[in-house]
């Protein structure tokens, strides 16, 4: 670990603030990368190119303030994500909405979007806005969890239809 330019800097060319890190601090996120090229400030991360203040992500490229996210390479200006999974097709950085916690799981959902379509991220569930449709009214039908999440599917197409 080396310092250079007010960074502590790993063989990887990883490097990490040294205003906002120890030393200590960068050997221990250092340790926690695998296999990452050229990241400031992450930390358990594989995989990964050219990200900034990252955690726990995989396979990503030019990702900014990212958690949990995987195969983002060839994000565009990617930033604030949580949970994303191969959206390495967006052209530009989608809206998001975001759910409390709700469901059987008590858990958020997540919904991108931008012009030309929606993805939906719910637990194991991830694909389009009609996909989970369907798998709400099989899951859950019109039980007490199926009305809240057809209530936020509603929610979404009202802001596609009025803020793109």
């Amino acid at each position: 670990m080396k310092i250079l330019y007010g960074h502590y800097v790993d063989d990887n060319n990883n490097k990490w603030n040294c205003d906002i890190y120890t030393k200590e601090q960068a050997i221990k996120n250092s340790k926690s990368l695998v296999e990452c090229f050229n990241c400031t400030n992450c930390s358990y991360c594989s995989y990964c190119r050219n990200c900034s203040d990252c955690r726990n992500c995989i396979d990503c490229s030019g990702c900014r303030n990212c958690t949990d996210c995987s195969d983002c390479s060839d994000c565009r200006n990617c930033s604030d994500c949580s949970g994303c999974r191969n959206c390495g097709d967006w052209k530009e950085n989608p809206q998001r909405y975001v759910t409390g916690k709700i469901g059987s799981r008590k858990s958020q959902t997540n919904f991108y979007f931008d012009k030309k379509r929606v993805q939906v991220m719910c637990g194991c569930f991830n694909g389009t806005l009609k996909e989970f449709k369907k798998a709400v009214q099989e899951t859950h039908k019109n039980n007490k969890h199926g009305k809240i999440y057809k209530k936020e599917i509603k929610l979404v197409e009202y802001l596609i239809k009025n803020i793109l």
